[in-house]
């Protein structure tokens, strides 16, 4: 079983979920909580996940 194209996608944007979290929202998350950018980063978390375990058509195991 070997990563495809998709699946390295979504690591890639579970990671860049990561970095932009540490570099950008930090210790003042909670200081001005904006609804849409929650929207938005759940929905990027959702979609990378999603990515990183879509199947892959290589993989024949039942």
């Amino acid at each position: 079983m070997g990563f495809s194209f998709i699946n390295w996608v979504g690591f890639g944007m579970l990671v860049l979920a990561l970095l932009l979290n540490e570099a950008f929202l930090g210790i003042n998350a909670w200081y001005d909580l904006n609804v849409l950018a929650v929207l938005a980063g759940v929905t990027w978390l959702v979609v990378g996940a999603a990515c990183s375990i879509w199947p892959s058509h290589r993989d024949q195991r039942a």
